[in-house]
């Protein structure tokens, strides 16, 4: 037994006295920024230690480490051999050093890498893979819709565990926003059929100046050649990366000869109206949708302007939040805003609608423009004309010059009648006799009944909406309106009970039948007027607070 432990142990003994000699070496030199370079350690004998690699970390990524041993006896001297290796990929181009990595007591040698920014070009002059970043226009305006285009060429085929990042803004001030999908296509460059992975951008500079996107990185992994193999994970084949070329833009300020009240940069722009009845046959008190909306190729729905309306005399319109859409398009994001107004025309006549005009810049011109919506004429009918007022329904005629001169010369009439004192006292004696009066109409109905004034009894909210169902129902529209102003105290409980109260917190359609209804009492004719779409929509309308009424014990806002 002694003897084998004694046999062992100078079986191992040269492993032991062996000084281990490390050498580092890499498998490519130059080697392109996003391309992988294989770092191998190989130790003759036995290091000190296991080696520490963090050294590599500052200017390299490491992705990949394995280690292998092999034993060998030549002769009866026994070796032994450990090889590391490492997949780097460099962070930074230019000469790289790899560092010293000690192995406990023992070291290796340092080495240089050439990194280049891009591969070299293959013997046709152009690389297997490549990114460009393109614009369109270069030297846009501030807040003009540009569009970037992003492509990613490559001759080899790709395993599907691959990543492509958008180009980032590095400097200046802007938006930008992917549109549509990503495609796949096929292009010829310099004699060569790529496949293609494009992309396109909606920009859109805040500021004048240079405006910089990004270098954007596409990482992925080439497939073997000749491989059949099924890889889910695409392990055989090799990981590489690619960088595109960074992209200035020159963004123009405002032209100084554009006068509009908004700068609106646009490939085109339009102006549109719709009236849900034509204007020519409009009725008296009916609420009628205007319909207006502006598209405008190369702006986003946020950039559109409020569309204000010179409402005429005598016509009553309101509108309510607008619709903003955006839509792809084939340049780029056209921009839809969308504005409903609901307009009421109370009495018989013709009603000058005014034009609208929005100010733009055509980018494909260079010149400003006007979008337009002509002037409509409102013919009303099915109503009452609307009433004269004493300012206008005696025009006095332009009086001669002998008139003027037997004005001048009548005597003026006498007002020395009048003083602030005689007016005083008689609102004081008006106010005195009315006092007098209420107070023996109090003293009366006191004695009516000794025991306690007459309490009047509140209306109750059931009662209130059967009267007001019935009026609706029957097309009464006076009744109507006074069931409403007391079913907005009693059931909707809003203070002060009025119409514009009601109003106020009420959806369009309930505005506007509110509007007709007020029409038709303007109008002092009922004829015509149909209580039934009122009383749907306050079937409809559910106030602000109505969920807590129930739990706080008030009526249900519609009783059974």
């Amino acid at each position: 037994m002694v003897r084998l432990l004694l046999m062992a142990v100078l079986w191992f003994l040269p492993f032991w006295a062996q000084a281990a000699a490390i050498v580092a070496q890499i498998d490519r030199n130059p080697v392109a920024l996003g391309d992988p370079v294989v770092l191998t350690f190989k130790a003759n004998g036995m290091v000190s230690a296991d080696p520490d690699f963090s050294p590599l970390e500052q200017d390299f990524e490491v992705r990949g480490r394995s280690q292998s041993n092999s034993f060998s006896m030549i002769n009866g001297v026994s070796t032994i051999s450990t090889t590391w290796e490492l997949r780097l990929y460099p962070r930074k181009t230019g000469t790289v050093t790899i560092p010293v990595i000690q192995f406990g007591s023992d070291k290796s040698q340092s080495l240089d890498v050439q990194v280049l920014d891009q591969p070299q070009p293959t013997a046709g002059g152009t690389p297997d893979i490549f990114i460009e970043l393109s614009a369109e226009p270069q030297q846009p305006f501030v807040q003009q819709q540009t569009i970037v285009t992003q492509r990613m060429f490559h001759v080899t085929p790709l395993e599907q565990q691959a990543s492509l990042s958008h180009p980032p803004i590095e400097s200046g001030k802007g938006d930008i926003e992917q549109v549509g999908n990503t495609r796949n296509t096929t292009m010829m460059r310099n004699g060569r059929n790529y496949q293609v992975i494009e992309r396109r951008y909606a920009l859109t500079p805040q500021q004048s100046g240079k405006l910089t996107l990004g270098r954007t990185t596409f990482e992925g992994i080439l497939a073997k050649p000749g491989s059949n193999n099924f890889d889910p994970f695409g392990l055989s084949g090799k990981r590489i990366r690619r960088f595109s070329e960074p992209l200035t833009l020159q963004v123009q300020g405002q032209p100084a000869s554009y006068t509009g009240k908004q700068w609106l940069p646009a490939n085109s722009l339009t102006l549109n109206a719709h009236w849900q009845i034509p204007p020519a046959k409009l009725k008296a008190g009916e609420p009628v949708t205007l319909t207006l909306a502006i598209v405008a190729d190369g702006l986003a729905a946020e950039q559109l302007p409020k569309l204000d309306i010179p409402i005429p005399a005598g016509i009553k319109a309101y509108t309510d939040k607008p619709e903003l859409r955006n839509d792809a398009g084939n340049n780029g994001v056209v921009g839809v805003r969308q504005e409903k107004w609901v307009v009421v025309a109370p009495y018989n006549g013709q009603y000058d609608f005014p034009g609208i005009a929005v100010d733009w810049w055509n980018t494909s011109t260079g010149k400003q423009e006007t979008a337009k919506v002509e002037p409509a004429k409102l013919v009303v009918t099915g109503g009452e004309a609307t009433p004269a007022s004493p300012a206008t329904s005696s025009q006095p005629q332009a009086a001669s010059t002998h008139d003027k001169q037997a004005l001048s010369a009548a005597p003026e009439p006498d007002e020395s009648w009048f003083s602030w004192g005689r007016f005083a006292a008689s609102v004081l004696l008006i106010w005195v006799v009315a006092t007098l009066a209420w107070l023996v109409w109090r003293w009366w109905q006191t004695s009516r009944s000794p025991a306690a004034p007459l309490l009047l009894k509140p209306a109750d909210a059931k009662t209130v909406w059967k009267q007001l169902e019935q009026a609706c129902q029957q097309n009464k529209a006076q009744a109507s309106h006074d069931a409403l102003v007391q079913w907005i105290g009693v059931g909707l409980n809003i203070r002060p009970a009025l119409l514009a109260s009601l109003r106020e917190q009420a959806p369009p359609r309930l505005q506007a039948e509110i509007d007709a209804l007020n029409a038709v009492l303007y109008g002092r004719s009922s004829g015509g007027w149909q209580g039934a779409a009122l009383l749907q929509a306050l079937q409809d309308f559910k106030p602000a607070g109505a969920a807590h009424a129930k739990d706080s014990g008030l009526t249900a806002l519609y009783p059974d």
